[in-house]
């Protein structure tokens, strides 16, 4: 009897130690990644087109966890031409100098359907700690039951005078909200 609670024993242990994060893609087509500003009291939308996006997520030890994306800031666009221009100017992204933006997980806690996401966000050369709250958007059963093709979003604020990309300040708000709008699927 010791011995086969023994190997029960040995087996769950092993199991445990085995168990390790699944990657996921990123499927671009699906996806959005964007941010929200201010003119006056306008809010508006803006976009990036391309982006990358490395992911791997542990549900059983979230410590496993990994959420790192890569924007390219030379395909940022606002709703109009001149704002476009002069979001990726030197007074604000500078997208010639600096043509990524990226986020790198430090910690992922997920609860139920939710998660937040500390990392550290470069803009601008200018590194700076960021926390992201994801929500993934499917009923709590089929979230359980279909880890295959998940669809997440995560959100978080950031000044942009904090990396230095300040240009405009009586017409642009300082505060931005980012937005990811992400379908990913198990590799």
């Amino acid at each position: 009897m010791r011995l086969i609670i023994l190997i029960t024993f040995l087996i769950g242990i092993s199991q445990m130690a085995f168990a390790e994060a699944v990657n996921y893609h990123i499927l671009t087509e699906q996806s959005k990644a964007g941010f929200f500003y201010h003119v006056g009291k306008n809010r508006l939308k803006g976009v990036f087109p391309r982006y990358s996006a490395d992911i791997s997520i542990d549900f059983e030890n979230t410590v496993n966890s990994k959420i790192n994306v890569i924007i390219n800031t030379s395909t940022a666009r606002t709703g109009f031409f001149i704002a476009t221009q002069a979001l990726r100017s030197k007074r604000i992204l500078d997208a010639t100098t600096y043509p990524d933006i990226t986020f790198v997980s430090t910690s992922v806690e997920i609860s139920d359907t939710n998660a937040t996401i500390d990392g550290l966000l470069t803009v601008r050369g200018i590194t700076k700690p960021l926390i992201l709250n994801a929500e993934f958007i499917q009923q709590l059963e089929s979230f359980k039951a279909d880890r295959q093709n998940l669809h997440l979003r995560l959100t978080g604020k950031i000044n942009r005078h904090d990396f230095g990309a300040s240009g405009y300040p009586n017409g642009i708000g300082e505060m931005l909200t980012i937005m990811i709008d992400a379908r990913i699927r198990k590799e």
